[in-house]
């Protein structure tokens, strides 16, 4: 089993705002518990949805819910509510409002673009963290660079007039790794 994933309010918003654009139906995000994390009605975020809590609990994977269940559950409106599973775990639950037949290919178009928006922003972590190691890799590399010019510096000075051209050298160094240093600086600061 992969370990389990998180979902942030924030994206369970824009999926909960792309689904309800789409599709014009209440649409409801719920994690653990049932717990609606993000929905098109805000009033609903924060209560638990009893089918969510049911799907999430491992009782089932989908539930539609006619009128007449919607009556007799807690928290629901009749519609169609579906498992979110994401790497091998019970992530989330996606439920739209609405007759269950003609909205469960919405949901389960929602539960695909969830789980775009989760591997996209992993992608984009795994890039943050390949790009910061490079730069951190490159930092060091000019500090090591400054070292040995400086050490270069005192070799020369010793040498006198003998370590001229080494002192040509060194100073080309120094001024290279410190063009480096403020790169890397600069792209921090990006």
């Amino acid at each position: 089993m992969g370990a389990s994933v998180e979902l942030s309010r924030e994206i369970a918003k824009r999926i909960v705002d792309l689904v309800h654009e789409a599709t014009g139906s209440n649409v409801n995000l719920m994690g653990p518990g049932g717990l609606i994390i993000a929905s098109s009605d805000p009033k609903r975020e924060g209560s638990v949805h009893e089918g969510a809590r049911r799907i999430m609990a491992g009782e089932l994977d989908e539930i539609a819910i006619s009128p007449e269940m919607a009556a007799s559950m807690s928290g629901v409106k009749p519609g169609y509510n579906g498992l979110f599973s994401y790497r091998g775990e019970r992530s989330a639950c996606i439920g739209i409002s609405g007759d269950p037949e003609m909205v469960r290919p919405a949901q389960k178009m929602a539960c695909l673009v969830l789980r775009q928006e989760l591997e996209r922003r992993e992608a984009m972590e795994r890039e943050r963290g390949l790009v910061a190691s490079i730069k951190a890799e490159i930092n060091d590399i000019a500090e090591r660079m400054l070292v040995l010019s400086l050490n270069g510096a005192v070799i020369a000075a010793r040498l006198g007039e003998q370590g001229r051209g080494f002192k040509i050298v060194v100073s080309e160094m120094r001024k290279l790794a410190a063009q480096i240093g403020e790169r890397v600086a600069s792209l921090k600061a990006k």
